[in-house]
């Protein structure tokens, strides 16, 4: 037998705290809020849309929810990943028709479905080389050395994102090529490289300013392309800062790399020891 009855007194039986998430707002009305602030700042970080949301509902929601809301906005807003890739050759044949110059270089691998079969009327992205005819036009005006390096793309697909840039008299930064590759090895490096040459970089006294990894350095060296390579302060300071976690010497290493006098640099580096071994 049961009874119903009503209790008057303080309410006890819930968490003393408000919940963190709250059922009816889910991905999809999320996904409607932060819209507009994707649509703006596609960066945007997840803290900033958490803090926002807990603002015009007073639900603090979570990370993963916040994310899938995230992916969900973008997918609305440009796309998703597969169908972008699947737009990639119209996209090639449109910007060498209507951007006059653009060069673009796509190789792809054979295709394997699920039972290890060959399929021929399919084909993986591999790697792809690309620049712009005014990128080409403009090298000539720089100074005689470029900076490479490479970045992991964040998402579905995590290739590598390469870039070369280059530097005007002016001291402004001028990118000139770039390449999604898998991988930073030498043969990633070496079709990067014999692209560049072939259709931007015709002359042979040019110096690469780079972190001088090991499959770049020994595709310079088998590509045979005769060009200087030499290392990257802002990489050597990273990496002595992560050695000896002190902020004054990692600023004095940068200062003694910009010094052009070399008796100059040798006092400073010895003095920099100095202050070390002591």
């Amino acid at each position: 037998m049961w009874e119903i009855r009503k209790f008057v007194g303080p309410y006890t039986c819930i968490s003393t705290h408000m919940t963190e998430d709250h059922g009816k707002l889910d991905s999809k009305t999320t996904c409607t809020c932060i819209m507009p602030m994707v649509k703006d700042m596609p960066t945007i970080k997840f803290s900033i849309l958490i803090t926002e949301l807990q603002a015009q509902f007073q639900y603090r929601v979570l990370y993963r929810k916040a994310w899938i809301a995230k992916q969900m906005a973008m997918e609305q807003l440009y796309g998703d990943y597969d169908s972008s890739y699947n737009k990639l050759q119209g996209w090639i044949v449109a910007m060498r028709e209507y951007v006059l110059g653009t060069v673009i270089e796509l190789h792809t691998i054979p295709y394997y479905g699920p039972d290890d079969q060959l399929q021929l009327a399919k084909r993986n992205f591999h790697r792809m080389f690309w620049t712009f005819d005014p990128c080409v036009r403009a090298f000539p005006h720089c100074k005689p050395f470029v900076q490479v390096d490479g970045t992991w793309l964040y998402g579905k697909y995590t290739q590598i994102l390469v870039l070369v840039v280059a530097q005007d008299g002016n001291r402004n930064v001028l990118p000139i090529a770039f390449a999604i590759v898998d991988k930073e090895n030498m043969e990633s490096w070496e079709f990067f490289l014999t692209n560049l040459q072939r259709y931007v970089i015709s002359n042979d006294n040019i110096c690469i300013i780079s972190d001088r990894g090991k499959g770049l350095i020994a595709a310079i060296r088998c590509s045979g392309v005769p060009w200087r390579s030499v290392y990257c302060i802002r990489h050597i300071a990273t990496n002595f800062h992560k050695d000896y976690k002190n902020a004054d010497w990692k600023r004095q290493v940068v200062a003694m790399a910009y010094k052009s006098e070399p008796h100059i640099f040798w006092q400073k580096m010895i003095r920099l020891g100095s202050e070390m071994e002591g």
